[in-house]
């Protein structure tokens, strides 16, 4: 408050001018005159959410704890501002094993919670961070244990109720449309049967999970996961504006990724989620991706990595901590992870004196299983085999004349000390893929206007199957996820005019079984199990005569639909089979004898009667059968009573007994033959 007096004389105030003084006081709020020092005076902060207890740090002596507190203040400090911190000393000057950090805003303790919770310091000390306010918490927990009541059980649904279908069916999705219509099918030898159709299921695409449990969809609002006989929402991931997702092959995480921060607070926009649970498991902030995945899985879901700088990050789960510290590769590249170990091909490029090179590590223990330095190299590319017994690698150099070749390293994993063998590809190899189940690999060679495409065999040489097929309009080679069968394909291509080729590929020479044409397909996928094969021509790669064409694995096309504004198609995968090789063995070896059941299904399925009524005659079968069975149980019991009340009972005999009666009768007169 201040006072304003006026009329102050050199020898004091007046009486009067006293009381008209007094008049002249105003109540000014201090805000008034010291606003802008005011804002800048520190606030009282009484809430604990910004502070965090670091717990297992090391315990030294007074003299090493500079250097100890700049080493936890550098660690810490990257999830915030720090305001103040505090180690405790005991009375000897040894750190107590613990400290406080005060972070500026509670977001900050958050995120250092997530990022640093189970961070190793060394071999002997992994941090235990929690919120200080927490332990309010903890302290407050009785001693005495309360059994809890138990929950009315939620019946859940049943994520493999699809595998059921006694006839075997193959399930796909489509989306088409102006409201991004989405359609579940079964597909049958003769047409496909619809499951689930909605219209605006998704606002852009759609994504089965690896094992085929869930169907993702897309929304402003997050990731929507859909599964069970009738496609209920099972679970539902909030992050705004998805531009990428990602299933973990095991199917126990999801990824989401939004070019835009969740908020200003949050600047997080790469979120691992838990798919039973919906729960965040860890969450990373990173600069606009232009690529996916971010992220690379093993085959089991049990590591993730990237690539950061000159450092691989390979994470764990379910912790999602790193496996090690970040390991240091100079100039890596790329990676790969092998389809069936936890193996991991990286490859380095040279470096002044420094050749390139290839390494296949191990994990957990990241030690080599071997390695290939390689010398004048452009680019390199890994492709795995599905079993992990090879590893090519393609090697593109520049030799003499600027000229370019293709070299391949071919690493035999399974065997001894992992021999390594190479050849040279005289032509540009546009591309190659390994047969999934069998020692053999298909290159293209050539340009994008007249390809070759020759096929491998490993055995204890790398030997060609038959001779090169030349002038194929293909840029692609899709093989059937059972091996020996593949299609060569041109996609996105005007100049291969859409031509399919069904080759068999299991004798010494590969044999053509089919050809056909799908004009301007844009992607050609199998189903899981090898019987089917869908070309397709999405309304992304071009606006006229969208829509898909099916065909068997010998190169009949069964059925062709169009769509307007056709966008997508996926197959449902399918989870591994259970059977054992020796089971597998067995069903081939007793094929005929399943042959009879499978040929009267065929008949059924070619028949005119509609689906719909073969379900509706089986169904009152079925019911007849059951009344016959139930009245048949209900005249032995009344029989067996009947014997009961007449013990003497004498079986009755039956008379045949013939009648007959005159109906009618005709007189016909004979012709005359003469």
């Amino acid at each position: 408050m201040t006072a304003l007096s006026l009329g102050e004389s050199e020898g004091g105030h007046h009486p009067d001018d006293v009381a008209e003084a007094e008049k002249l006081v105003e109540n000014i709020d201090d805000s008034v005159l010291l606003g802008d020092y005011l804002g800048k005076r520190p606030k009282k902060e009484r809430s604990l959410e910004n502070v965090v207890i670091v717990d297992n740090i090391p315990v030294i002596d007074n003299k090493k704890l500079p250097k100890l507190t700049n080493v936890l203040l550098k660690i810490f400090g990257k999830c915030g501002v720090i305001t103040s911190h505090h180690i405790p000393l005991t009375a000897g000057e040894n750190t107590k094993g613990y400290m406080f950090i005060v972070y500026k805003s509670a977001q900050e303790a958050t995120t250092a919670i997530s990022s640093l919770n189970g961070h190793r310091l060394d071999k002997s000390h992994s941090f235990a961070v929690n919120r200080l306010s927490d332990f309010k918490n903890y302290m407050g927990v009785p001693d005495e244990w309360t059994k809890p009541k138990p929950k009315p059980y939620q019946p859940q649904e049943n994520l493999k109720a699809w595998l059921q279908d006694p006839d075997c069916m193959d399930h796909f999705a489509i989306v088409f449309g102006k409201n991004r219509t989405t359609g579940v099918f079964a597909c049958g030898p003769e047409q496909a049967h619809i499951v689930q159709r909605r219209e605006t299921w998704t606002e852009s695409v759609i994504k089965f999970s690896p094992k085929g449990s869930y169907l993702s969809t897309c929304h402003k609002q997050g990731i929507a996961l859909w599964g069970g006989p009738d496609f209920k929402r099972v679970a539902r991931f909030i992050h705004p504006h998805v531009t990428y997702f990602q299933f973990s092959p095991c199917e126990r995480y999801f990824v989401t990724y939004s070019k835009t921060a969740i908020s200003s607070e949050d600047p997080q926009n790469l979120i691992i989620w838990e798919t039973r649970s919906e729960h965040n498991k860890r969450a990373f902030s990173l600069p606009v991706l232009n690529y996916w995945p971010y992220f690379k899985w093993s085959h089991d879901g049990q590591y993730f990595a990237t690539i950061t700088g000159d450092n691989l990050s390979i994470y764990t789960t379910p912790s999602m901590k790193l496996l090690n510290k970040k390991l240091n590769v100079q100039n890596i590249r790329d990676f790969v992870w092998c389809p069936c170990e936890n193996w991991i091909a990286y490859w380095q490029s040279e470096n002044k004196n420094i050749p390139a090179r290839v390494t296949i590590m191990a994990l957990p223990s990241c030690e080599p299983i071997a390695s290939k330095n390689l010398f004048s190299v452009t680019n390199i590319e890994i492709f795995w085999q599905n079993s992990g017994n090879y590893l090519a690698v393609k090697v593109d150099r520049i030799v003499r004349n600027r000229e370019s070749e293709n070299v391949f390293e071919i690493f035999r994993l399974r065997e001894k000390d992992v021999p390594v063998e190479n050849f040279e590809i005289k032509n540009k190899v546009l591309s190659l893929s390994w047969d999934p189940k069998g020692p053999r690999f298909a290159l293209i060679q050539g340009d994008q206007g007249r390809t070759d495409v020759s096929f491998y065999r490993i055995g204890e040489k790398i030997a060609q199957i038959g001779k090169t097929l030349v002038n194929k309009k293909c840029n692609t080679i899709k093989w059937s996820p059972l091996g020996q069968y593949c299609v060569l394909a041109g996609l996105n291509n005007f100049a291969f005019d859409g031509m399919l080729e069904f080759w068999d590929v299991g004798s010494d020479t590969p044999t053509l079984m089919e050809s056909g044409e799908h004009f301007m397909v844009t992607h050609l996928a199998w189903d899981p199990t090898g019987r089917y094969v869908c070309s397709s021509n999405s309304y992304g790669g071009h606006s006229v005569e969208n829509g898909y064409f099916m065909w068997s694995f010998q190169g009949t096309k069964l059925y062709e639909t169009s769509l307007e504004g056709f966008v997508q198609f996926q197959w449902r995968p399918r989870p591994p089979s259970l059977l054992t090789e020796a089971h597998l063995k067995e069903i081939k070896k007793n094929m005929k004898s399943y042959a009879r059941d499978f040929e009267i299904k065929d008949k059924l399925s070619k028949s005119k009667a509609s689906k719909e009524l073969i379900e509706k005659r089986r169904r009152v079968y079925d019911e007849y059968m059951a009344y016959r069975k139930r009245k048949d149980q209900e005249l032995k019991a009344l029989r067996l009573q009947y014997e009961e009340v007449r013990s003497d009972s004498v079986e009755e005999e039956y008379v045949e007994e013939v009648v007959e009666f005159f109906i009618k009768e005709e007189v016909e007169a004979a012709e005359n033959k003469e």
